[in-house]
């Protein structure tokens, strides 16, 4: 459990791409947001470069963090012995980031997690939005948030729960969401890695997706 304040920044699958995380710092910077949180997916595993100066703009930036399945690989070839050509000093600074990273964050009734809000490795790899309602369905069933921001599908979609009927809508660039009391939403902020962020507004209880350009 953690407390979120006003305005939160969100990014989520940045695969790598440490330009597309400097980008997207700036433009969070810009509209004040604070804190900071990446949805997973920070490092990719097939990406080898970069992985020590990632883990210092998102460390120097203060960055709240969920583990995607990409930093769960990465996490498991720094400690079978690969060195990914890095100093041992610098290697046991991402092993560490990599180990204390939890699967998920909430507070009250909104959670900030990779993909399935769950303690297991399903969770990492099994997508929300698998362009249906169905699995978004047994979400809403299986917890009890009002909100789940979430990454991993690569795509700005929102799922709403209304009235006992679930829908799937696109979330187009910059527009204003504003979540009802009487409904319930997973959201899916994007990827990074293309130039998609977003911010959630707590007290107005508002999403807004942003666009980087790459």
């Amino acid at each position: 459990m953690f407390e979120c304040s006003n305005k939160i920044g969100l990014l989520a699958d940045s695969h790598g791409n440490l330009e597309s995380i400097k980008k997207g710092i700036v433009r969070l910077n810009e509209s004040h947001a604070h804190p900071f949180i990446h949805l997973g997916d920070i490092f990719d595993s097939l990406k080898n470069e970069n992985l020590y100066e990632i883990y210092k703009i998102i460390t120097q930036n203060n960055f709240l963090t969920v583990k995607g399945n990409n930093d769960f690989q990465v996490e498991n070839r720094l400690n079978n012995g690969h060195s990914f050509d890095i100093p041992v000093i610098k290697k046991n600074k991402i092993i560490s980031f990599l180990k204390h990273m939890p699967m998920r964050l909430t507070d009250e009734k909104i959670c900030f997690t990779h993909s399935l809000p769950f303690n297991s490795i399903r969770s990492f790899y099994e997508p929300v939005d698998t362009g249906t309602t169905e699995r978004a369905k047994q979400l809403f069933t299986e917890t009890s948030y009002k909100i789940i921001f979430c990454g991993h599908s690569h795509s700005s979609v929102l799922f709403r729960l209304r009235a006992g009927n679930v829908t799937r809508e696109p979330i187009h660039p910059n527009e204003m969401i504003l979540f009802n009391p009487s409904e319930r939403y997973i959201v899916i902020v994007g990827s990074s890695d293309n130039g998609e962020y977003g911010f959630f507004d707590k007290d107005q209880m508002t999403y807004q997706r942003g666009c980087i350009q790459l």
